[in-house]
């Protein structure tokens, strides 16, 4: 695949467009005329829960593009990197990442939110819905990024799947001690994570990251659909707090609304009729759209 555009510069330099999520990173391989040349895709990338994981990450996502391009490990001196990481929004968590001393010719990044709307839109205004491990909606008004939501999944992530595994297990822990009907949702929770009691399940959960709540999600949307009352009240809420947040988001545009992310498919039908009238087709991916905005100077964040 080439992408139509005008040759990066410098000439004979390799571009990797990174995008780094809760869950996994993927990596893009490209050289000076926009050609794809190898992908590879690695571990979590949120540099506000983990930068040293991070950064592991992002490595092995490029090093796995490299070798997917038959190009040799040395190729990583000649890459631009440029990257949409969740948590680079916050200012702590960038300064970690200016720091690294990586192999890289040069690695400049922004938020993931922001590389995802910058190529859905292909730079244009509009506005975007992710959802997956965490979630937010974003416009991009004149080149501007205002976000609504994204904060994280102790103080946010409403409706992501993170979320929806949180919030079914602490379903769970009240339907054991009796204040919450035991019915299919707490089974299934119980049974996931193959846990039989109360202390076992906190025990369990008590210092899991995000991913391992996510991975409820399935389970919980599987039986909203099928009609169980708790799974679907759980999505329901979710889903109303996406559709507010979408919706601030097109009216601050003034465009279309594009939806990205692991569980954007699955939750779809479950927003608001306006909502869902106003999704487009995104024109590119979040990788294309952060080496375009690094192209654009539009990388607020430069490591060494």
């Amino acid at each position: 695949m080439t992408h139509e555009t005008t040759p990066l510069s410098p000439a004979g330099t390799l571009y990797a467009g990174i995008d780094g999520g809760g869950t996994k990173c993927r990596a893009e391989l490209y050289n000076a005329d926009g050609k794809l040349l190898g992908a590879g895709i690695a571990g979590a990338a949120n540099i506000a829960r983990d930068s040293e994981i991070a950064k592991r990450s992002i490595l092995d996502a490029v090093t796995a593009a490299v070798s997917e391009a038959q190009l040799p490990p040395e190729s990583l001196g000649q890459i631009r990197a440029c990257g949409g990481f969740a948590g680079a929004n916050l200012p702590s968590a960038a300064n970690i990442m200016r720091q690294w001393q990586h192999p890289f010719q040069s690695f400049d990044f922004s938020s993931d939110l922001h590389t995802a709307l910058y190529g859905a839109h292909n730079g244009e205004n509009g506005a975007v819905l992710v959802i997956g491990t965490g979630s937010c909606a974003a416009a991009l008004v004149s080149g501007q990024l205002q976000q609504f939501g994204g904060h994280g999944f102790l103080l946010g992530d409403k409706g992501s799947g993170a979320w929806l595994g949180k919030q079914a297990v602490i379903h769970t822990l009240e339907a054991i001690d009796g204040i919450q009907q035991h019915g299919a949702l707490a089974a299934a929770v119980q049974a996931h994570y193959q846990c039989h009691s109360a202390t076992a399940l906190v025990d369990k959960l008590n210092q899991a990251h995000p991913g391992v709540f996510g991975e409820l999600c399935p389970l919980i949307l599987q039986l909203a659909n099928d009609g169980e009352a708790s799974a679907r009240a759980l999505v329901a809420e979710g889903s109303t707090y996406l559709s507010a947040i979408a919706r601030k988001a097109l009216q601050n545009s003034g465009g279309k609304l594009v939806l990205t992310g692991g569980v954007a498919g699955a939750l779809q039908r479950w927003l608001d009729t306006d909502i869902r009238e106003q999704l487009s087709t995104s024109h590119y991916g979040p990788e294309w759209g952060a080496i375009m905005l690094y192209q654009n100077g539009g990388m607020p964040s430069h490591g060494n």
